[in-house]
Order: structure tokens, then sequence, then C-alpha cells
């Protein structure tokens, strides 16, 4: 996922009612941080103990995320406003290569699912909805330079995938392998071969299912060319960087789950 641009929001990204997520953290020091890009705050501080307290306030607040989906835009003195609908997402038991694919089809565009969502692939629309503003640069809206170093935190989120979801929405529980983000893919009795990620057993494969198909496959043919004569020193380092880079990406802890001594195979 990345965070969603201003530029983005126009009426096809509207009429494609994708799935977005939403820091519910953000939404506040948004909103102030406007109001002092504004000149409207009523209390007035430097710029320095402005910047410190958002600093605090960031390393305090954990990012807690919600599923929304855009509904209207409108115009604000600033800028625009983005309105999003809370939804409920059902997007099934990801039991499968093809059932991943096909909620991700949903959260690229929940319109496109209107006529055809089942109980198993569904975007429930809630009564809560929030107002996003996305301000003007601060350079065309005539605010001091003296603030100018402040900056509106991200909180909304597109492109979103099935490990954001896992990561983001359903706290890091996988059913593939069971929270360590790694399977052994010779040990998991049929499933790895439901995610193409079978091969023989001995190395700890990215899971498919938290970690992504994709990062899972080039995985897997890493693991493959250096499976029969071991991988080389520096290789494997570059692949532990790729690996806590994927994890940190989603926002997991980054320690690899393969330093602990325990089998961690769905055997």
């Amino acid at each position: 996922m990345r965070p969603l641009d201003a530029a983005e929001i126009q009426q096809d990204f509207l009429t494609r009612e994708p799935i977005l997520l939403l820091d519910t953290t953000k939404v506040a020091i948004r909103f102030v941080i406007q109001l002092v890009l504004a000149d409207k705050f009523p209390v007035l501080l430097p710029t320095e103990l402005w910047l410190d307290i958002i600093e605090q306030y960031h390393k305090a607040s954990a990012p807690k995320y919600e599923a929304v989906r855009p509904t209207s835009i409108t115009a604000s003195p600033t800028g625009q406003v983005l309105h999003c609908r809370l939804v409920k997402l059902n997007l099934g038991d990801f039991e499968s290569e093809y059932a991943v694919l096909t909620a991700e089809q949903l959260l690229e565009s929940t319109h496109a699912y209107d006529e055809i969502t089942t109980n198993f692939y569904a975007a429930e629309d809630t009564d809560t909805v929030y107002a996003i503003e996305y301000p003007r640069n601060a350079a065309t809206t005539g605010v001091s330079s003296t603030i100018t170093a402040l900056r509106v935190p991200a909180c909304l989120f597109i492109d979103i995938t099935v490990p954001d979801v896992i990561a983001r929405l359903d706290d890091g529980r996988c059913w593939v392998c069971e929270g360590e983000r790694e399977i052994c893919p010779g040990c998991t009795r049929g499933v790895a071969n439901e995610f193409d990620a079978f091969m023989g057993c001995g190395v700890d494969l990215a899971c498919p299912l938290c970690m992504g198909l994709d990062f899972m496959q080039e995985d897997k043919a890493f693991l493959q060319k250096y499976y029969r004569d071991g991988t080389p020193a520096k290789e494997e380092e570059a692949r532990k960087a790729r690996v806590s880079a994927r994890l940190a990406e989603l926002g997991y802890d980054q320690k690899r789950a393969s330093d602990d001594d325990s089998d961690r195979g769905l055997e």
C-alpha cells in the first residue's frame, strides 16, 4: 500500500470505489496541523515547538487502521475534502491463490463487485463517515514561511493488498504460517500447493499469504537456486535484508522468525 495523493482524487477514482485504509490516529493531528497552516489555531506557538509536539504524538500513537471507501469530494477554502464511509470487509478465508487474487480485485474496485458480491466477498457500508481534507500547497495559500516546515501526515492509503489487510486489519493473524511469516514449503500437508509455494523441505520460505504471493515467488526462486549447493554468505545477507524490509513495510517486527530455535513447519 502507499499514501493516497491529492492528485488522484478525481471522479473516476470515486467511480472505482477502491478500498482505502485510514489511519485514524492521524486524523486529529492532521486537523491541528491544517489549522496551524491556515493561521486559525487559537494557540500561537513557535514552529519548532509544533514540530516537537507532532513528533512526540507520532511516537506515542501506534497506527490504527480502518477500511473505508470514498463516496464524494467537496471543496474547502484551503483545498478539497474527501468523504469516506467506513466499511465492514468480508474477504473470505484466503484459502488459495485464487481466493487471494479475487479478494484483491474487490479491494481494487468495490464498484466492479456491486452486482456480484457474495457472502464470501463483500464490503458492507456502515453509518460512519470520515471527512479528510487535502489542503493546497502552503506556498499557494498565503501561509507564512515560518510554519511551512509543518507537514500534514498521510492518513489514507491506497493499493491495498491481502497482506496489508492481514497486517493492518487482522492483527497479523495468518492461518498459513500461524504468525511466523515463513513456512517449510515441503511440510504443509498440501497447503503450499494452494499457493504455488511447494518445494523441498529444509528451508524457510516467505509465507505466500501474509508476506504476499509475488514476494513469495521471488523468495522461492532464490531458495531453489541455492537449494543443493547452499547459499553464499553474501547472498544470504542480501536475502535477510529483503525479508526485513518486507516485514518493516508491512509493519511487523523486523526480527526474523528463523532466529528462533523452534520448529515452525505446519507438520
